[in-house]
């Protein structure tokens, strides 16, 4: 199909991770596959698939596979519907604890930019079906995302150089937290400064 784009982006790297505390080195790997399908002027599919491996790469700890349709509403806004199976395998004191969610999800995304500063927005309603003992338990939890970008060495679609980040993303139970962890708020990721290169830039913006 003319002027269709494909996007392929493929990392795969071994993280050494030192715990301050017990002073053990731990060795655990990632591999990330993301790919971008434009369909048409205003439709394009995602396709994401993350794997983590356990410490000293034994087996695999949690897998991550989504996939969404998105509709460009106009150059600022789209709007998406997607699915996420989270699985996440492992163990503590020897007993296997294994835990599996499916999540069907609506996204609103809003991206502007304020003279050099590319502000983000996004909001995202997700229905959760988890099992980690007996029946799958159902809740509904919001999430909203704020970012802002700003080029410190880089060039204006940040692809190149260093850029400043300041985002925040909020976790909210919004129907049966007693299914969870009981709580409205769920959690809170929060990063209020980095100063990083483009290539990580592109990582956040594909965070699940």
């Amino acid at each position: 199909m003319k002027g269709v784009k494909t996007v392929t982006i493929i990392l795969f790297f071994t993280l050494f991770r030192i715990a301050v505390y017990s002073h053990a080195a731990k060795t655990t790997g990632w591999f990330f596959l993301s790919h971008s399908q434009k369909i048409s002027k205003k439709f394009k599919a995602l396709a994401d698939v993350q794997v983590r491996s356990t410490n000293k790469l034994i087996h695999v700890e949690t897998l991550l596979l989504r996939g969404d349709v998105g509709y460009k509403v106009n150059d600022n806004s789209s709007v998406a519907i997607g699915y996420i199976y989270k699985g996440d395998w492992t163990t503590k004191n020897g007993k296997s604890l294994d835990r599996h969610e499916n999540r069907i999800y609506q996204q609103y995304s809003f991206g502007t930019n304020i003279k050099r500063t590319e502000f983000t927005f996004r909001f995202r309603q997700e229905q959760r079906f988890v099992k980690d003992t007996g029946d799958y338990r159902f809740s509904q939890r919001s999430r909203l995302f704020l970012s802002f970008q700003l080029p410190i060495i880089a060039n204006a679609d940040f692809s190149k150089g260093l850029y400043s980040t300041i985002q925040d993303e909020l976790f909210l139970n919004t129907q049966h937290k007693e299914n969870m962890n009981n709580s409205f708020f769920d959690q809170d990721r929060a990063l209020f400064l980095s100063v990083t290169g483009g290539i990580k830039r592109s990582i956040q913006k594909l965070a699940i």
